[in-house]
């Protein structure tokens, strides 16, 4: 113990001391580092990650409807780990059903579809969507012939509890 002291002393002085050497200039070869290179914004890339809906509960030979009057919300999820979704008036004897934009590779953005990934979390599912003034974020589960999703938008602020039944192709 009696040497421990005196050595913590002598390396505090020593680390402390203004006796730094001098710094030595850069040899001729060896330049100042440069400012770094300005590199191009990484673009993200074209494919999504998709993730199986097996095993969920989910139906996948048909779509889940949530019926308001003549407007009704249509949802189609796929196997792969992605959902279709488009909203509107559709009539009985309307000459185009809307359920037939709902396709695996539905382009979002046209004619009201979206096609987005879906998240799975134990037993609840996940998607968001995008509207032109900002996104509605879906969570819900399964249960039985039909979904119980809360459906928050960030426009609105609003947020509700829709359920989705099952409609057989």
């Amino acid at each position: 113990m009696r040497v421990f002291f005196p050595l913590i002393a002598l390396l505090t002085w020593t680390a402390c001391s203004n006796d730094a050497p001098a710094t030595t200039p850069l040899p001729a070869d060896v330049q100042e580092p440069q400012a770094p290179v300005a590199r191009p914004p990484r673009v993200a890339s074209p494919t999504i990650d998709l993730y199986s809906l097996e095993g969920t509960g989910l139906k996948f030979h048909g779509v889940y409807d949530a019926p308001s009057g003549n407007l009704h919300y249509y949802m189609r999820f796929f196997e792969r780990g992605n959902v279709a979704l488009v909203a509107g008036q559709q009539e009985p004897n309307d000459p185009v059903d809307l359920k037939s934009y709902l396709t695996q590779d539905a382009k979002s953005g046209t004619n009201s579809v979206h096609n987005v990934p879906v998240t799975r979390r134990n037993d609840s599912l996940f998607f968001t969507t995008m509207a032109t003034r900002g996104a509605i974020h879906y969570a819900g589960v399964v249960d039985g012939d039909s979904l119980r999703f809360n459906k928050r938008s960030d426009v609105t602020g609003k947020q509700a509890v829709v359920v989705y039944g099952f409609i057989p192709d």
